[in-house]
């Protein structure tokens, strides 16, 4: 008779008991906003809208779109409803892109920021500005999908893939013979 009771024979442990139920605490104990995070908002009509007319492209992310509006709306409240206020009025007159920037310094000056605000959240893939600047998107951005057929957005390594793993610092002096 062995002192000790026996394990089960898949090597069950005090400590893997111990280590489960403490797992499970601390995922009740977790908020849940841990576990799951939303969804990504669904862009306003307008703003995809006015986002096609901007960029003259048909084939934007809807799901890019909605994020890219929500970081414009979180820097500022009254974003949607200036670019709401900037579609219908580009349709109501029937507003050129070309015609644009100058039809707006005259006619509806507060709404002149908003183009410039979403083309460079589709193109550069930033909302905002110094300390208040957020990216919403980097290799999907529009200036990287422009020259996509010959350049690749600039990442954290320039080699070949898996050309990080190797130590850049450690190298392999050898002595070299002198000719005689």
């Amino acid at each position: 008779m062995t002192p000790y009771p026996q394990s089960p024979f898949f090597g069950l442990q005090r400590r893997h008991l111990l280590g489960g139920a403490l797992a499970a605490s601390v995922v009740q104990l977790a908020p849940l906003s841990w576990a799951a995070q939303p969804a990504s908002p669904a862009a306003t009509a307008a703003f995809m809208a006015l986002s096609q007319y901007l960029t003259e492209r048909s084939n934007l992310s809807p799901k890019l779109a909605g994020r890219m509006q929500a970081a414009l709306q979180s820097l500022d409240s009254r974003f949607t409803a200036h670019a709401d206020a900037l579609w219908q009025w580009v349709q109501a007159q029937q507003v050129t892109l070309a015609q644009l920037n100058e039809r707006l310094k005259a006619q509806k000056p507060e709404l002149l920021p908003i183009p410039g605000q979403i083309m460079q959240a589709w193109y550069l893939g930033i909302v905002g500005a110094g300390t208040q600047a957020k990216v919403v998107t980097y290799e999907f951005a529009l200036n990287a999908q422009t020259v996509a057929d010959k350049l690749r957005p600039p990442s954290y390594s320039y080699g070949v893939y898996g050309s990080w793993t190797s130590n850049p610092t450690t190298f392999n002096l050898q002595r070299i013979a002198r000719p005689a």
